[in-house]
């Protein structure tokens, strides 16, 4: 019993917010490899959203590049839905909703050198359950990083494989 209640004691008081940065840099001498992450119908495969169990269905927007571009991704245990607000040739922000309560917002950023380019990636957001939020926000932050990285690695495979062609 005083397991439990110090469990969700602990849960109310952790921060309901997360917040991911992270940044990497691409060697390549190919233009833009940041296009990739411009158009949405690329995020699937960038994501390797097709390895996570419990997802139903993924559907994406016609056009699926420019402002109100989307995403609706449908999981076993909720649906996530992007939407693009605002996007250039180096830049894209987007607002996240999970399960219709839960808001976030991205940008990614590219700054493109003769032979390199940096992705800057930055999602923060509310998670607004209050008994399980705090641990929702935990695990959200690391769950996110992780698909971040493995995004960043993807698109750099990509390069490289364009790159030998």
């Amino acid at each position: 019993m005083f397991a439990g209640l110090l469990f969700i004691t602990f849960g109310w008081l952790l921060p309901h917010q997360y917040q991911v940065n992270h940044s990497q840099t691409i060697a390549t001498t190919q233009p833009h490899p940041f296009k990739l992450l411009l158009d949405l119908k690329n995020w699937p495969n960038i994501m390797a959203w097709h390895r996570l169990t419990g997802i139903r269905n993924t559907s994406i927007s016609t056009p699926s590049t420019g402002t109100g571009a989307h995403i609706k991704l449908e999981h076993a245990l909720g649906h996530l839905e992007i939407t693009v607000v605002k996007q250039s040739d180096h830049n894209l922000e987007f607002s996240l909703l999970i399960n219709d309560e839960h808001a976030g917002y991205g940008r990614l950023t590219s700054t493109t050198s003769a032979n390199k380019t940096k992705i800057n990636w930055h999602l923060n957001g509310m998670i607004y359950s209050s008994l399980f939020g705090g641990f929702i926000a935990l695990y959200c932050e690391f769950y996110l990083e992780q698909m971040i990285i493995s995004a960043i690695n993807n698109i750099n495979t990509h390069v490289k494989l364009q790159a030998n062609q």
